[in-house]
């Protein structure tokens, strides 16, 4: 790997570590579509999500900055750190907005997929994202509960969200 690159990687890490600790929290937000069998459900939100992990994001304003913030911090190790233009560097970058960026681009294409397939964002209450937060998130509990939130008229109508804007 380059060391430009690996930079790139490095604040990228560093400004994703503390939104993936948000990250982990149990959401507050899903899609649901009434009449959806559970294997619909689950390959749209597979094929949906795949849609978002391969969107090329290269050309965005943000990549851009991260590549450039890299090829600069890479000049700056090879004529010898200097801490105080090193941080300067990685703080006009601004990487914990350019990450909440990028996360947002791709999370709208996922969600862009879900409501051309007919879904709907809900809010979960309180009492729901208490009740997920005790399942261990991948196990086929959770994913049992969220479907069975997901398929529900009421919880639907009564929790739906307007993403419309």
């Amino acid at each position: 790997m380059s060391r430009p690159i690996a930079t790139l990687l490095l604040i990228a890490f560093v400004a994703g570590s503390a939104a993936a600790a948000t990250s982990r929290q149990t959401p507050r937000e899903s899609w649901g579509k009434t009449g959806v069998t559970l294997l619909q459900y689950r390959q749209d939100a597979a094929d949906c999500t795949a849609q978002g992990y391969f969107l090329d994001i290269s050309q965005t304003d943000d990549a851009k900055a991260f590549v450039g913030a890299s090829r600069r911090l890479d000049s700056e190790v090879e004529m010898g750190v200097d801490p105080y233009r090193y941080q300067s560097i990685v703080n006009a970058t601004r990487p914990d907005v350019r990450y909440q960026n990028l996360k947002s681009t791709l999370q709208a294409t996922v969600d862009e997929c879900l409501a051309a397939r007919g879904y709907s964002k809900f809010r979960l209450t309180d009492e729901q994202r208490h009740h997920l937060g005790r399942l261990k998130s991948g196990s086929d509990q959770r994913r049992a509960y969220l479907y069975s939130l997901a398929t529900d008229p009421a919880v639907l109508q009564s929790q739906k969200l307007d993403t419309t804007h």
